[in-house]
């Protein structure tokens, strides 16, 4: 049987609505710890404590994204979604209360690591399980809202809980999120493994398909300059004196909603590749203007720029990576791709926190977007995507 004839005929399916609900609940309490550096910052923590702190959470998805990714191919995905959320909850509580760095936080945030593996490759591969082949990055596309919403909404709505009542209160509140998360999770009604014809192939085999290795590196160079760029935006924010960091979140949210809710249909109509290319290049000169930003309405034009590229250039490729792989290889080439992106986060981190202590922020973000600058002229000149597959689903 093909793939087409065994994908759902309907985008916005019960199942995928859950999925999606679930990952909107998981990512609000991820993404509140976009405001871990303020806290960083007030118990007497520096530029490179923000940087070890942030960066090491990315350090233990070396390895539990590629085990996540080996494991829903073998024993299913809903539970490894559900976990993702319970883990999540559990080690938000222990911030509410702890007054030094050292050693809890490095080690919670670890944790953190762990329960966004297990979220977000469970829910990706679900997501291509629940949607039609055809509309993949769409599907995608719609997914990575949910999670990307949250940059703007959770640290708005954090922000304000912490002027109101504190740090205690603030992970008391995204704590509940964690454990929504969980509930809707264990109500998803995902496929059998059957239906895929098994297990596929091991993580270096789903690697080394042509185009796949070139797709991780160029993931890999994207979240080097991505999430330090996120993670220090609002401790930047208030070094240079602007104190509306919010804005930019809020400006990159939503366009990142509109190309995803109307232009969605793009990778899938004219090909995940030439929906990448020119968008990773707008990325990278995003992230350098964030360096040259001297007042706050500044942050608007960059926030819409970083959101329209990364809202196109992060869905094709992920699907163009799906694509390229075997249907029973979809939790190995989905965590190929959630590796890549946050260990490229996590050197970022490390890199760039160094960088920023001792050079200062402007070179910083300079320097990330050059480095994506590279990923962009790399995924151009030598990145493939499956030519047949349309053909194969009959379009």
């Amino acid at each position: 049987m093909t793939e087409s004839a065994r994908a759902p005929k309907s985008l916005l399916n019960l199942p995928f609505v859950l999925v999606i609900i679930s990952v909107f609940f998981f990512f609000f309490n991820f993404h509140s710890f976009l405001l871990l550096p303020l806290r960083i910052k007030e118990l007497g923590g520096t530029e490179s404590d923000i940087g070890f702190i942030t960066g090491i959470m990315w350090l233990s998805t070396l390895f539990s994204t590629l085990a996540v990714g080996v494991l829903v191919d073998r024993v299913g995905r809903r539970w490894f979604l559900a976990i993702g959320g319970l883990v999540m909850a559990l080690t938000t509580l222990p911030f509410a209360y702890m007054t030094e760095l050292y050693p809890f936080f490095p080690l919670l945030r670890v944790a953190h690591g762990a329960a966004f593996s297990l979220c977000f490759v469970s829910a990706g591969v679900l997501t291509a399980d629940l949607t039609p082949a055809s509309k993949r990055s769409q599907a995608l596309g719609i997914f990575g809202a949910f999670t990307i919403v949250n940059y703007a909404l959770a640290p708005f709505v954090g922000n304000m809980l912490i002027q109101a009542v504190g740090f205690e209160g603030f992970f008391l509140f995204v704590f509940a999120f964690g454990l929504l998360s969980f509930i809707i999770a264990a109500f998803v009604n995902e496929p059998s493994l059957s239906k895929f014809g098994g297990t596929e192939g091991t993580i270096l085999g789903t690697l080394g398909r042509r185009g796949v290795g070139i797709a991780a590196a160029a993931l890999l160079i994207s979240g080097s300059g991505f999430i330090p760029a996120l993670n220090f935006l609002p401790v930047y924010s208030v070094d240079i004196g602007l104190d509306r960091f919010d804005v930019f979140f809020i400006s990159y949210t939503c366009a990142v909603l509109a190309v995803r809710v109307f232009g969605g249909w793009i990778p899938d109509r004219f090909g995940k590749k030439r929906a990448a290319v020119p968008s990773m290049l707008l990325f990278a000169l995003s992230i350098i203007g964030l360096g040259l930003v001297t007042r706050t309405i500044e942050f608007i034009p960059l926030g819409v720029l970083f959101g329209i590229s990364h809202g196109l250039a992060y869905p094709s490729v992920y699907a163009l990576v799906i694509d390229l792989a075997e249907e029973g290889e979809r939790g190995k080439a989905f965590s190929i791709c959630s590796m890549s992106f946050s260990v490229g986060g996590m050197f970022g981190s490390f890199a760039y926190g160094y960088v920023a202590e001792y050079w200062g922020y402007m070179l910083m973000y300079i320097l990330a977007g050059m480095v994506c600058l590279f990923g962009f002229a790399l995924f151009g000149l030598f990145g493939r995507e499956r030519a047949d597959f349309n053909a194969a689903l009959g379009n």
